[in-house]
């Protein structure tokens, strides 16, 4: 397992209170945290630390992450988890966090143990990046390994967080299968999303400076947060009986 923190982020201590970004509703954190961190007024979408995102893709679950303890610093995590008794190689990098080349490291690592161990890569992400001083061409090493991982016939799910925008873009490739976080209410299903080839080609990734237009990314589903264990659950319990089966 590798962790990864932001100093520049780091807070003195824990709000007992958090306001919502888009409402402005003033909530105690206890009930977020029973809430899923989904504001009770408005039903918008919390940011979720790692530690909390890791509990929530674990169905609360909590013995797999005593290596977070209550960090805040935290920004990213390579580590190999089990979602409900199916393991997973999973990458996780929180949101409001410029892309560098440590990252990726630790995504291709958590590429070279999924491929190791013969198992599935979970990797979580935003969709709404901010600036990122990587290349494409730092990138393409970790996109000609997951080639690897698909020539394997071992799946590769992305989550993506932070979808209530037009546009969805990233800085780092997808997998096969995306699924992207949404509210509990529902809304805003009918995203305009073209379907590009899969295993997240070039033209999914956000566009260098010299390049005008940057282009949507297909999503195969939108869940609805408190459902994402359950569905992941359900896809990995899927694609294991396949692999048995093959």
């Amino acid at each position: 397992m590798e962790t990864a923190r932001n100093t520049e982020n780091a807070e003195d201590s824990v709000s007992l209170w958090l306001k919502c970004t888009h409402c402005g509703e003033v909530t105690f954190r206890g009930e977020l945290e029973r809430n899923s961190f989904i504001c009770p007024k408005c039903k918008n979408l919390l940011v979720l630390s790692i530690e909390n995102r890791v509990k929530l893709l674990l169905g609360d679950d909590t013995s797999g992450t005593q290596f977070l303890e209550a960090d805040n610093e935290v920004d990213v995590i390579q580590t190999e988890e089990d979602i409900a008794g199916y393991p997973v190689s999973l990458f996780i990098l929180q949101s409001e966090t410029a892309l560098d080349r440590q990252h990726l490291s630790m995504f291709s690592e958590a590429v070279t143990i999924a491929l190791e161990e013969s198992i599935p890569l979970l990797s979580v992400f935003t969709a709404s990046p901010i600036e990122t001083e990587c290349t494409f061409s730092d990138i393409l090493p970790l996109m000609l390994q997951l080639e690897e991982l698909a020539d394997a016939a071992l799946p590769h799910l992305t989550v993506l967080t932070e979808t209530d925008i037009p546009q969805l873009t990233t800085h780092l490739p997808v997998g096969e299968i995306v699924i992207a976080e949404n509210e509990s209410r529902m809304e805003n299903m009918s995203q305009n999303n073209p379907q590009p080839a899969l295993h997240a080609p070039e033209e999914q990734l956000l566009p260098d400076t010299n390049r005008e237009l940057t282009p949507d990314i297909s999503v195969d589903c939108y869940v609805p947060r408190t459902e994402l264990h359950s569905i992941i659950a359900l896809m990995l319990k899927f694609f294991c009986w396949n692999c048995k089966n093959d």
